[in-house]
């Protein structure tokens, strides 16, 4: 059975590499609401259609669901912040459970082009030497 949903997924996944952006991989936790039972927790993995860090952006993936053991297939949207996402997506069971909605959140390489070196815009004060006086005992 998982044999046969690995050429889906992958398919799913190679789709949500657009061509002019930056594309991102991200990795975390689903809760998905409808389908056959009320909640259901998984295992997450997306694509997200760029990396720039305080963004929204288009989000393609794929979840393992614990509670009903099954595969989803999703599609949303998410915002990137400091390495984290959080995101809502619809998604589609692959075993046969119909359409719902998702909520996720987890971790995602962003991309910080703020220019400042990591340090928070940080700038050291200005050193001046001293003036030396010469020649007063």
């Amino acid at each position: 059975m998982t044999y046969r949903l690995a050429p889906i997924a992958a398919l799913v996944l190679g789709l949500a590499s657009p061509a002019a952006a930056d594309p991102t991989v991200g990795f975390g936790l689903t809760f998905a609401f409808g389908g056959q039972t009320a909640t259901d927790v998984g295992l997450g993995l997306r694509v997200f259609s760029d990396d720039e860090e305080d963004s929204t952006v288009a989000s393609i993936g794929m979840d393992y669901l614990f509670t009903s053991q099954s595969w989803r297939a999703t599609a949303g949207v998410a915002q990137l912040m400091d390495d984290i996402y959080i995101g809502a997506d619809v998604g589609w069971r692959l075993t046969g459970g119909g359409f719902d909605f998702g909520l996720s959140t987890g971790a995602v390489d962003t991309d910080d082009d703020s220019g400042d070196g990591g340090d928070g815009g940080y700038v050291p004060p200005e050193t001046e030497t001293p003036p030396v006086l010469i020649g007063i005992d």
